[in-house]
């Protein structure tokens, strides 16, 4: 087994619920919900995220759809992105049951597990989907880029229903992945950090978040810190013949339009605290492009596993994301 020095928070049925109890009288105090799903053979993803800031007594978030029809946010199929709504007092909500400001509604099937996803804007998009988790959250530990203060877990897991996009109604079942957080917004950095830290090592700040699900037993996600030759993996998991361990260590490579800046390719290698490698490859096949470079649907190719369906979420600093569109220029010669 692989050396791991990191400190993982454990989760309970409790968690399923908002976490006011837990959090700071801090202005900026932050609670989220993210769930993704895709359609594969269409290229089309799509996410709902809601966002409470309850010490602010406000939320935001919304639903996205996107496909391969245009890169950018504005020429989506469908997005609605809500701000300053007013948040509900905590005696009338709870997250395990509750239909947030912005539509969205999260209903808890079985803590930890099994979530159903809500949304209607009838004409327009509406959505009804199951989340099965095929894996227990995976802990971000604690202190580690990007949220330093916070905490956060990812989760694997099986996407099935429909939805209703502009009158047509699509078939969804897939496998995605959905998040949680809830701490201090923005996380900020520790006031003394070690010469290893891999931020200071960088010097560019900025995050990449890349994974791919094939089945319940072949799955990975990484978070990375940008670095202006390589991301260095900082963690994540893998699942691997159905067996799941924490990954903590790696690199990542992105490759870039030249023109536009958007992701064309992702290769990672990394390891996790069981002894175990991957490498995979990613090839970008739409995008929700936010110019930084954005967020895109990926599929995926790693150890005999053909085409899993995943995403990259890269955001950047100036100088990375000029480096990037400076190597693709030169490589296209």
């Amino acid at each position: 087994m692989t050396q791991n020095n990191y400190e993982y928070p454990t989760f309970g049925p409790d968690d399923d619920d908002f976490h006011d109890h837990v959090l700071s009288d801090r202005w900026w105090e932050t609670e989220t919900n993210w769930f993704s799903w895709c359609v594969p053979e269409r290229k089309l993803s799509g996410w709902t995220y809601c966002q409470a800031r309850p010490n602010a007594s406000i939320c935001n978030g919304g639903a996205w759809v996107w496909d391969d029809s245009s890169p950018f946010e504005w020429g989506l199929p469908y997005h609605a992105n809500y701000s300053g709504l007013q948040l509900p007092p905590r005696s009338e909500r709870d997250m395990r049951d509750f239909e947030w400001p912005n539509g969205v509604h999260t209903k808890t099937l079985e803590p930890l597990k099994k979530y159903q996803i809500r949304y209607s804007d009838p004409g327009a998009f509406e959505l009804d989907i199951v989340f099965d988790a095929i894996m227990p959250p995976n802990p971000h530990p604690i202190g580690v880029a990007p949220f330093y203060k916070g905490v956060h877990f990812d989760q694997a897991g099986r996407v099935t229903g429909s939805m209703i996009l502009h009158g047509e109604s699509i078939a969804i079942d897939c496998f995605a992945v959905r998040d949680r957080s809830w701490g201090p917004r923005p996380q900020g950095r520790p006031k003394k950090r070690k010469s290893t830290d891999h931020d200071q090592l960088s010097g560019t700040g900025g995050i990449g978040y890349s994974y791919g699900t094939l089945n319940e037993r072949e799955a990975f996600l990484v978070y990375t810190v940008p670095t202006l030759d390589s991301d260095q993996v900082v963690t994540g998991f893998l699942i691997r013949d159905g067996v799941y361990a924490h990954i903590i260590g790696g690199e990542r490579k992105v490759a870039v339009d030249p023109e536009h800046g958007w992701v064309r390719t992702i290769d990672v290698e990394a390891h996790d605290d069981l002894g175990r490698t991957i490498k995979a490859h990613g090839e970008a096949q739409s995008w929700f492009f936010k110019g930084n470079p954005g967020d895109c649907q990926m599929w995926w190719w790693w150890d005999g596993v053909d085409r899993a369906v995943g995403e990259d979420q890269s955001y950047v600093s100036k100088r990375v994301r000029e480096k990037w569109i400076s190597d693709a220029r030169a490589a296209r010669g």
